[in-house]
């Protein structure tokens, strides 16, 4: 079964986004900060990451420049999931290699799809 991490400050995001992961079949980890996100990274086999950027200790830029630079975690498929929508943010994400962008609140069948299509990428 794959795994997702699921990183968010905010607990209800946490929650909903884990609940829908589980119901489709993926185990769930959660981190509240990019720092948590790596430690996690480093003692368990993840599949996806779904990174949030505005968090405390560690925000999801710095977290996704950190991930991408280790060669133990650089090829995780990455979707950062903010509630920034504007174009230079989504730019500078993406940028940082991430497959994909949402915004927030995301779309149940769209959030679905994205992480179909990019758990597909990450098997290549």
């Amino acid at each position: 079964m794959a795994t997702v991490l699921v990183c968010d400050d905010e607990l209800m995001n946490r929650k909903l986004a884990s609940k829908i992961l589980k119901k489709e079949g993926y185990d769930v980890l959660e981190a509240t900060n990019g720092q948590e996100a790596i430690d996690l990274l480093q003692n368990n086999r993840i599949d996806l990451i779904l990174m949030d950027l505005m968090m405390p200790k560690m925000d999801g830029y710095e977290a996704i420049k950190i991930i991408k630079k280790d060669v133990n975690t650089s090829t995780i498929p990455l979707i950062i999931i903010s509630a920034l929508s504007d174009k230079e943010a989504i730019n500078k994400g993406l940028s940082l290699s991430a497959y994909e962008y949402l915004t927030k609140p995301f779309d149940l069948i769209e959030f679905r799809l994205r992480i179909a299509n990019s758990m597909k990428i990450g098997d290549m």
